[in-house]
């Protein structure tokens, strides 16, 4: 008996041995930057633990605005940032080695909302954003550039930071005009300013919001930033199946309870199933960028992106075999 005791706790000594080591999870730090409905296949993610599926301890970290987000990201405090491609395209330009690769977003969502009494955007003399550099500033220079304003000439801008603040100074006749995007031109309408520009109608190829990187974290973690890119793929499935789930989710994230925002927030914004950094949603900064950078025109527009790890999982069938379990088209 002594004997069979021994040789079972031998095989049991000689199975642990030979078992396979459970991999321990990367650990990351995501940042996003504004709270607003954007970020929700982030959030959704997070909440419904599919970062973890995937293999990875996901903290979220909120840092307003896009330059500090990058300065986070190049720093190492953070692996990845959710933020504007103008900003990435402005850091490379001076030797970071920030990249793109993914998206949330299909065309511009900003809208331009004046004070009571303005009737046209070209009556106004100020706009509030969030900061210089960010997607509102970069958005709201475009879309007074097409009307045949001078931002900075014609009209000044105010920094001001979120997008109540924005609101605030309109209502308070601190500033003509403030953008916005989606929940928040719910409740401009509801305060009855008057929609001036709605960049949603025109149909204008962009995206404010991109998956970004170090390419030499990139090179060193592959494993873990595609699975990073795994979880976030499955993210926009189930924010889009999950209705009812993600409108809890944005309502955590946002503060907002009423059930009209959330509404207007789902509604409103289309994430794409197949999130390529294609060159397409980023070619306005790049016109943009070029003001300050000209040599940016010089530049092959593949060298801030990696399509890599998108383009794998989709020719992989890891992407259709989503849609089709989550009943999406």
């Amino acid at each position: 008996m002594c004997c069979t005791i021994r040789r079972n706790a031998a095989f049991l000594l000689l199975v642990c041995l030979l078992a396979p080591k459970p991999v321990p999870a990367a650990q990351m730090n995501v940042i996003w930057t504004s709270e607003v409905g954007q970020f929700a296949p982030l959030w959704v993610t997070k909440e419904a633990k599919l970062f973890e599926k995937y293999g990875n301890q996901v903290q979220l970290i909120f840092i307003q605005g896009a330059s500090s987000a990058a300065a986070a990201l190049i720093s190492n405090d953070a692996q990845v940032g959710l933020f504007s491609p103008q900003v990435v395209l402005t850091s490379a330009m001076v030797g970071a080695d920030l990249i793109m690769l993914g998206r949330l977003g299909n065309f511009m969502e900003n809208r331009i909302f004046g004070r009571k009494g303005i009737t046209n955007i070209k009556q106004i003399k100020s706009l509030a954003i969030s900061r210089f550099a960010s997607n509102a500033d970069f958005a709201g220079r475009f879309l007074l550039e097409r009307v045949g304003l001078k931002p900075d000439v014609d009209v000044a801008f105010f920094q001001v930071g979120n997008q109540s603040n924005r609101l605030a100074m309109i209502e308070t006749q601190r500033a003509d005009a403030a953008i916005v995007t989606p929940p928040m031109t719910l409740q401009a309408r509801k305060m009855g300013f008057p929609l001036l520009l709605d960049a949603a109608k025109l149909g204008i190829a962009y995206s404010s919001t991109f998956f970004v990187l170090r390419k030499s974290y990139v090179a060193k973690n592959r494993d873990d930033v595609r699975n990073f890119v795994k979880a976030m793929i499955e993210g926009i499935h189930y924010y889009k199946a999950h209705k009812e789930y993600s409108l809890k989710v944005l309502s955590k994230y946002m503060k907002v309870s009423d059930r009209e925002v959330l509404e207007e927030n789902f509604r409103e914004y289309d994430f794409p199933l197949k999130p390529y950094p294609a060159k397409e949603y980023f070619e306005l900064p790049i016109q943009e960028v070029a003001k300050k950078e000209p040599k940016i025109l010089k530049e092959n527009p593949d060298r801030f992106i990696d399509p890599s790890f998108v383009k794998e999982l989709d020719e992989s069938g890891f992407i259709d075999k989503l849609t089709r379990e989550y009943g999406l088209k």
